[in-house]
């Protein structure tokens, strides 16, 4: 007794006194005050946006001649198939992937779980020379399992949205759009690195080279192991811009958030789903059509095809650098920006439509044509025996279907990328994103799924005029939707409770009539 009486107590307001009630809130809610962005996770996750989005198209541009190489039975068509089967991979594993990581409630073991597949897709990509036969489907297998791979960029985009406050969010977000933009759009770029190798290149066994088609996909290895070591020593998963549910009715102390526009969020996927079709139209097309348009063999339509893109991703990351620089997202509308850049796209497949009263003709050629074919030398222009609409279609001038490729994919495509994002996740509110990111995904999966397989049908069957045909059409109901519905295209708007998730001053809020 003596040593307890020595105890010194201290009085305690009643008011400082905290009840069980008063503590289980106080985990609840967010403590956004005091919490910071953690940007070094930010940096990793756009990071690792650009190492699943580069896998798409880094070797984009030689699929086509090296598919001929390997297996003859290929057509434009099947070409279509294998550009799709990225998409089909990553709508099948993203609501895996989504319902593993909110189960969890953890991203990494699903980011390392994509990495691995991106990393074993890309070696079956690599080793298909040396498979018996259908080394076709060889590539087909490949492309569906990378596109699983990827599906971890769902996550990522989510994960800027939720790991960020409020003022910080459109920048975030922005590091990771844009680490996915430029993902897509320098893919393709980095052939230039793998130009000298050659068709040839060095021969390792068998029908093995380590060539322009192969080395790209080793190059992507790199980048996936890579990727893997950013996670484990880098990456560190905050969810400080989340306002979490109670977990029953009876621990609810807070008042709910207001349910988000659904009409708005269906626009962004619509516009997801178009801006993919556009870009799957290049990819699924833009490798044989260059080769039928302006009579060029494979090694010079894979250079001046990276040549191209190269230009179009340095335009690109100085739009995705001045974004970051000034923080855009707070200065300019999304709105603005999105409908501007779909204006845009539109702009570039009227400046590179082939018209009929455009002058001259397509460089034709059939089976039958005698012509002494080495390493060399190879038939080239349109091949009448195939198409039936060579002696139709006019050839569009090559300067100036390039500088608009160039001009307006670099910047339309990535400022896109960006603004749709960073107006998606403001759409949303604070609230757990995986399940709507997951959907946007998947609009865009669905265009890059069904988009090469009707567009290189298409192109087969009556060349390149009814696949731009195609495009425009969605571009223009695109537009209309966001020039009817653009009032509700804005932020939500959130109680005074949640005001520490609010940004007024954000370009996309509009404030409430009083």
């Amino acid at each position: 007794m003596s040593e307890f009486n020595k105890v010194e107590y201290k009085s305690i307001p009643l008011s400082e006194v905290k009840t069980d009630e008063c503590l289980k809130e106080e985990e609840e809610k967010p403590e956004t005050s005091q919490a910071k962005t953690d940007w070094i996770s930010i940096y990793i996750a756009g990071t690792l946006t650009y190492v699943g989005a580069v896998q798409f198209s880094l070797y984009i541009a030689s699929i086509w001649p090296y598919l001929k190489t390997i297996d003859a039975t290929a057509d434009e068509t099947f070409l279509g198939l294998i550009v799709s089967g990225y998409s089909i991979g990553q709508m099948i594993a993203c609501p895996i992937v989504g319902f593993w990581s909110n189960k969890i409630r953890k991203i990494s073991p699903p980011l390392y779980m994509g990495l691995f597949l991106m990393f074993f897709g890309n070696v079956i990509y690599f080793f298909t020379a040396l498979f018996p036969y259908d080394r076709k489907f060889c590539i087909l297998l490949a492309r569906i399992v990378i596109g699983a791979g990827s599906a971890n960029i769902t996550l990522l985009r989510s994960y800027a949205a939720t790991a960020s406050t409020g003022s910080d969010r459109s920048k975030a977000i922005a590091f990771v759009t844009g680490g996915m933009a430029m993902g897509t759009i320098t893919g393709p770029a980095l052939q230039l690195i793998f130009v000298p190798l050659g068709p040839k290149g060095f021969h390792l066994y068998g029908d093995l080279n380590f060539s322009i088609y192969t080395a790209p996909a080793a190059a992507a290895c790199i980048i996936d192991i890579i990727g893997a070591l950013l996670v484990h020593f880098f990456f560190v998963e905050n969810m400080i811009g989340v306002s979490f549910t109670p977990k029953n009715k009876k621990e609810a102390t807070t008042p709910t958030l207001p349910p988000y526009d659904k009409v708005a969020v269906a626009i962004c996927y619509f516009t997801r789903f178009c801006q993919l079709l556009v870009i799957t139209n290049f990819e699924a097309i833009g490798t044989p059509l260059a080769m039928t348009m302006f009579a060029w063999n494979a090694p010079q339509v894979v250079r001046y095809g990276a040549i191209a893109n190269f230009c179009a991703s340095v335009l690109a990351f100085g739009i995705y650098t001045v974004y970051i620089k000034f923080n855009l997202g707070r200065i300019i509308s999304s709105r603005k920006i999105t409908m501007i850049s779909l204006f845009g796209l539109l702009i570039l497949f009227l400046t590179t439509y082939s018209y009929s009263w455009l002058p001259g003709h397509l460089e034709v050629y059939n089976e039958n044509d005698t012509i002494s074919l080495n390493d060399e030398t190879q038939l080239v222009g349109c091949n009448s025996d195939k198409f039936t609409w060579c002696n139709i279609v006019k050839p569009v001038n090559v300067y100036l279907y390039y500088l608009s490729y160039i001009f307006f994919t670099g910047s339309c495509f990535s400022n896109i990328n960006i603004s749709l994002n960073t107006l998606f996740s403001k759409i949303i509110g604070p609230r757990p994103q995986a399940a709507q990111q997951g959907w946007l995904q998947n609009s865009g999966g669905i265009a890059r799924a069904i988009g090469p397989i009707v567009i290189s049908k298409m192109y087969t069957l009556y060349g390149p005029v009814w696949s731009w045909n195609l495009v425009i059409i969605v571009i223009v109901i695109t537009l209309c939707f966001w020039v009817v519905f653009r009032k509700r295209m804005v932020a939500i708007s959130l109680p005074k409770e949640f005001a520490h998730f609010q940004d007024l001053n954000d370009p996309d809020f509009k404030k409430p009539k009083q």
